[in-house]
């Protein structure tokens, strides 16, 4: 097995959004070792998806809603991804991109939020948009404190152009 690569090295890797697996490949490391690098450097990994994960949190509490069982549906990580992407995540792939593009697509075209219906096996349902929702992206369920700052933003649809350009950097 390869040496890993310097404190600093690495730190570059991570802010050129650089993944555990590439660098893992290129220094044919495990990405574990990668991954325990960057805790003994302290290091706060994966802010935007973590943040991206409190809001969701703050809306659907995972202790209340198991909400982990409906992640791998293609809306769930395009509402992720989407987060993300408000957030100003620098790490998205040029097809995270393409599904933020997409899903702010729909949402318009159709004009409607993403909701959650517990009572489906697929729970991530497109409603039409109403009022309250302002431009939101999902439906913030009734009774849990709306989102302030960054956080509301993140799960708001841009006000402009300039706010909804990409970059594939």
């Amino acid at each position: 097995m390869a040496k890993l690569p310097d404190n600093e090295t690495l730190r570059r890797f991570y802010r050129e959004g650089l993944s555990d697996k590439q660098i893992a490949k290129a220094y044919d490391c495990s990405i574990q070792a990668i991954n325990a690098r960057y805790v003994d450097m302290g290091m706060e990994r994966k802010p935007h998806s973590n943040t991206a994960a409190a809001i969701l949190d703050a809306a659907w509490p995972q202790s209340e809603f198991d909400r982990s069982k409906f992640s791998r549906f293609n809306r769930a990580k395009d509402l992720a991804v989407f987060i993300r992407w408000r957030l100003g995540d620098p790490g998205l792939t040029e097809t995270q991109q393409h599904r933020v593009k997409k899903f702010m697509a729909y949402v318009e075209r159709h004009d409607s939020v993403l909701s959650i219906d517990w009572s489906k096996e697929n729970p991530w349902i497109f409603v039409p948009r109403k009022l309250s929702d302002g431009r939101r992206v999902i439906r913030w369920p009734e009774g849990r404190e709306l989102p302030k700052g960054a956080h509301l933003d993140a799960i708001t649809l841009p006000s402009d152009s300039a706010d909804s350009e990409m970059t594939t950097d």
